[in-house]
C-alpha cells in the first residue's frame, strides 16, 4: 500500500503507467480500501444465493457475508451489477444483498475474478460490528 508524503502523487503516477487491472488494484490501495473479512460460508449458503441470483461470484459473496456475521437466512434478495471497460470486458461486480432484518442493502464489491474488494451498507442498512 502506498503512503507517506507524496503517496497520492505516487499512486497517480503508478496509475498512468499501469494497465486496467493494475489500475483497479492501485485505486483501491490509494483509497485505503481493505478487502472485507472472509469466513467459511455456512452450509447451504451458496445454494441459497444461487436460487436468488445465479452467479459465479456467489461463493465469494457467501464468504463475505459470513465474514461480517450476516446469516444467509437473513438475505431477502441478491442482485448483481457489473462494471465493463470500453472494449466490453467485465472488470468488476457489485452484489446488492437485501436483508430481512433491515432496510437498504449490503453491497459486496468484487473484482472480475470474484475476489472481494470491499463491503459496505447503503440506503439505511448497517453492517454488524466486525470483530
Amino acid at each position: 500500500m502506498m503512503g507517506g508524503t507524496g503517496g497520492r502523487a505516487e499512486c497517480l503516477r503508478a496509475l498512468q503507467r499501469g494497465g486496467a487491472v493494475a489500475s483497479v488494484v492501485l485505486v483501491a490501495a490509494c483509497a485505503g480500501l481493505s478487502p472485507p473479512p472472509q469466513a467459511a460460508a455456512e452450509p447451504g449458503a451458496v445454494s441459497a444465493l444461487d436460487r436468488l441470483s445465479p452467479n459465479r461470484c456467489n461463493e465469494a459473496v457467501a464468504s463475505s457475508l459470513a465474514g461480517v456475521r450476516i446469516p444467509v437466512s437473513d438475505v431477502r434478495y441478491l442482485a448483481y451489477g457489473l462494471y465493463r471497460n470500453i472494449p466490453g470486458d467485465i472488470v468488476g461486480y457489485d452484489a446488492w444483498v437485501g436483508l430481512n432484518s433491515q432496510p437498504g442493502a449490503v453491497v459486496v464489491q468484487l473484482d472480475e475474478y470474484c475476489a472481494p474488494r470491499q463491503i459496505y451498507a447503503r440506503e439505511g442498512a448497517r453492517l454488524p460490528d466486525v470483530r
